[in-house]
């Protein structure tokens, strides 16, 4: 009889007692680099919209919608997966599985690349946006290798690497493009900024994640094929519910003139960034998610339930603060020549809450392997927001398209929740948040609305953000629109005892 205790596994840390804890901590330590590496990026598009001028901004904007679209439909899906086959499986197992991953990830951003060429070539792109959707593919195919090797570190809860090799990647892009500005280079150079952006983050993470997963692709076709079988409607379902908000911008370029479409180029660029906070704060409590999807559904439901809660108050804070300050957000990243943006940006920052919800029910439906509910609640709204972005955008420019965003993105969230309550999973959103949210968005819109009748203009607008975010926090922490675990995580990190 042998007195050997097992060998611990590093996923292990998914059943620990704390793992929420640590899925709070370290997704707001996500977050954080995040809005630090997002400093960069508005720092960049200011140069860069400055420079390019409207016109030629909507073109750079557009190719990097195709790219963002090429990447999520190659990818397959395989961020989710990928996380989901590093908790099930262990030893030379997990390791040959991730190392089938590079290469499949490899493979698939070559093919994204050249469906992203004939694209660009049917949709009958000038000579230099050709040229900039080849050197963008490029980019692609680079930084395809660090976000696998992100994987293992998500896996195991190290959220705070995962964060850093993010922000790693979108400081030294927007390093790069102001460089690029201030040498006068065109937009085909600037578009090349995702390649040394893919191969500085791609050093990193290969440092960091060399103990957890292989650093090198395994060509195992048959290995490629099965994870491609498993993934198809998985994979399909998750892709087009994350495409349609960058395809909105490609058909709003297709469907209306140069002048509209790069108004609504610059406001989109703040409601990407804006909606990536959604992703990676979903994104960091997947791993449990998936787990107790499978043998606790007390415990997911629990978490389901929180997670719609925090996420929502999320966006909804987020939604407050970006409508209110539009115009000093347009007059710094485009200045005056984009000032017809502000209304854009404001139909924008009514879609962010949406968005959050949107993020929360798609990953919630993951977790529980509805694949099919996912594909087709997808489909119908990607081809409900090509047909309305198209319309609106021909008759009323950038800001029908914006409005067309607003309807698919609450459609969207409304469907997901109503797919997963059917589920009977105990996934909920309580009465009491959801009054104490409308209350706090009234709140905070009436002072917001008062405080701009005293005193307008761009600098003012800041100012009246700053005080209605205020009044939404006070106003849902006083009526209960606050889950308690973030509270009592705050109270934590503060040294205060919990209420």
């Amino acid at each position: 009889m042998s007195d050997a205790t097992p060998t611990p596994d590093v996923t292990d840390v998914l059943d620990a007692t704390g793992a929420g804890d640590r899925v709070i901590a370290g997704g707001t330590l996500r977050i954080l680099f995040y809005a630090l590496g997002s400093l960069f990026a508005v720092g960049s598009t200011a140069f860069v919209s400055r420079h390019l001028g409207i016109q030629a901004f909507d073109g750079f904007v557009t190719v990097l919608s195709l790219t963002a679209v090429a990447l999520l439909v190659t990818d397959f899906g395989l961020a989710a997966l990928g996380v989901r086959e590093y908790v099930a499986r262990s030893g030379e197992d997990r390791d040959h599985v991730m190392g089938v991953l590079v290469a499949l990830r490899l493979s698939l951003m070559v093919v994204a690349t050249l469906a992203m060429v004939v694209f660009a070539l049917l949709s009958g792109f000038s000579s230099t946006l050709l040229v900039g959707t080849v050197v963008a593919g490029v980019g692609l195919i680079v930084q395809a290798v660090p976000a696998t090797y992100s994987l293992p570190l998500a896996a195991t809860l190290r959220l705070g690497w995962v964060g850093a090799i993010d922000f790693i990647r979108q400081a030294v892009q927007a390093l790069v493009l102001m460089a690029l500005v201030l040498v006068g280079a065109g937009t085909v150079p600037l578009l090349g900024s995702l390649v040394p952006a893919g191969v500085v983050s791609l050093i990193v993470a290969a440092a960091v994640a060399r103990s957890l997963a292989p650093l090198w692709p395994r060509w195992d076709w048959r290995e490629m094929g099965r994870l491609l079988r498993m993934a198809l409607s998985y994979a399909i379902g998750t892709s087009i519910g994350a495409i349609y908000a960058y395809v909105a911008q490609i058909v709003t370029h297709l469907a209306t003139t140069e002048y509209e479409s790069g108004l609504f180029a610059l406001s989109f660029r703040v409601f990407s960034v804006i909606i990536a906070v959604a992703i990676i704060a979903v994104g960091s409590a997947y791993p449990v998610l998936t787990r107790a999807a499978g043998n606790d559904a007390s415990r997911f439901g629990y978490a389901g339930t929180r997670l719609y809660e925090g996420i929502v108050l999320i966006g909804v804070l987020a939604g407050v603060g970006v409508g209110v300050a539009s115009p000093a957000i347009i007059e710094v990243l485009g200045g005056p020549a984009f000032r017809d943006a502000v209304d854009v940006a404001r139909l924008h920052a009514a879609a962010i809450p949406g968005s959050f919800a949107v993020a929360a029910g798609s990953f919630l439906l993951l977790a529980t392997r509805q694949h099919k509910t996912l594909l087709w609640i997808n489909v119908s709204i990607l081809l409900v927001s090509i047909a309305l972005t198209a319309v609106a955008a021909s008759t009323w420019g950038a800001t029908g398209s914006a409005a067309a965003m607003v309807v698919t993105e609450y459609t969207l969230a409304f469907a997901f929740f109503v797919a997963i309550r059917r589920q009977s999973s105990g996934i909920g959103f309580g009465l009491r948040p959801l009054l104490s949210l409308l209350t706090a968005v009234a709140a905070a819109v009436i002072v917001a609305a008062l405080l701009s009748a005293l005193a307008g203009g761009i600098a003012w607008s800041v100012a009246w953000s700053l005080a209605a975010c205020a009044v939404f926090t006070l106003v849902a922490l006083s009526t209960g629109g606050v889950p308690p675990e973030i509270i009592g995580l705050v109270r934590a990190r503060l040294g205060r005892p919990a209420a």
